[in-house]
């Protein structure tokens, strides 16, 4: 039986003041990690230096992958030890996905070709 991927958009204040360069270098340490975590289908990392706060958009296979995520250690515990607070989330319905690309490797992930 098919069911309804689930969205989720977090939402950090930032813990220290850092470059964009310097964000992305933090958060792709965590590429391994984000592949074994059950159910996701899509994250993206992004960064807003005006507002001080950097967050990703997680889309999940299903409500059950999501709800799996949020209650895990990995959420729960380490998350906010790595990154010193804890997360604002929204629960979102996604739409249409679109992805033109698969990306398994972050280094220059954010660059066009």
């Amino acid at each position: 039986m098919a069911t309804e991927k689930k969205a989720m958009w977090a939402v950090f204040k930032m813990d220290k003041k850092m470059s964009t360069a310097e964000w992305r270098e933090r958060f792709s340490g965590a590429y391994q990690i984000i592949f074994d975590v059950p159910g996701l289908f899509f994250k993206s990392w992004w960064c807003n230096q005006d507002e001080d706060e950097w967050g990703a958009l997680y889309i999940f296979d299903s409500e059950k992958d999501l709800q799996g995520y949020i209650t895990s250690d990995l959420w729960v515990k380490t998350v906010p030890e790595k990154y010193g607070c804890k997360p604002e989330i929204t629960i979102l319905e996604p739409g249409p996905i679109i992805c033109k690309k698969a990306v398994t490797d972050a280094k220059n992930s954010w660059m066009t070709e």
